[in-house]
């Protein structure tokens, strides 16, 4: 049979029984589990990436949340320091105070000095109509609101109309 080799039933079965005992053992078989490593690799930087997204999306949205806190913050006390004005007018229905800023109301000790926590208030006006203007504080965060005042001749307020005021 010019160099070829006839393989009878009993060659087969040997090299059947070595087959099925390669896949059986892992010491016998070298290529067993070859894809396992680069698999489990894959796997193991796939769960990496979503841990590291979801981490970052929980960083931002909490960075987003507190800013938004403190713009909230900054309003209250902009609104707190127009209603500390307009119990000032009041009082007095004559009350100004024109100058930028001209008195602070602190909300935490110190919160005009560091900038934070506090309401900066500015009266303009005359007799008959009269503007509140308030700037709230809170870190970063300003919020400015602006009153204006209605008075009748007898100084008592008539109308008052609340703005924000945006930059």
């Amino acid at each position: 049979m010019h160099g070829k080799q006839l393989v009878n039933k009993e060659q087969i079965f040997a090299m059947q029984k070595s087959a099925v005992s390669c896949q059986m053992s892992v010491v016998k078989c070298p290529s067993r589990g070859v894809a396992t490593l680069p698999t489990v690799m894959l796997l193991g930087v796939m769960a990496l990436v979503v841990a590291v997204s979801i981490t970052t999306l929980s960083f931002t949205e909490l960075f987003i949340s507190q800013g938004s806190a403190q713009s909230s913050r900054a309003h209250f006390y902009a609104e707190a320091g127009a209603r500390d004005a307009l119990i000032k007018i009041a009082r007095n229905k004559t009350y100004l105070c024109a100058t930028t800023d001209c008195y602070s109301v602190n909300f935490s000790s110190n919160g005009c000095t560091l900038s934070k926590d506090c309401a900066k208030v500015q009266v303009t006006g005359n007799d008959t109509s009269k503007t509140i203007t308030s700037k709230g504080i809170m870190n970063a965060n300003t919020r400015t609101l602006q009153v204006a005042l209605t008075l009748d001749t007898d100084g008592l307020i008539t109308s008052a109309t609340w703005n924000e005021v945006t930059n």
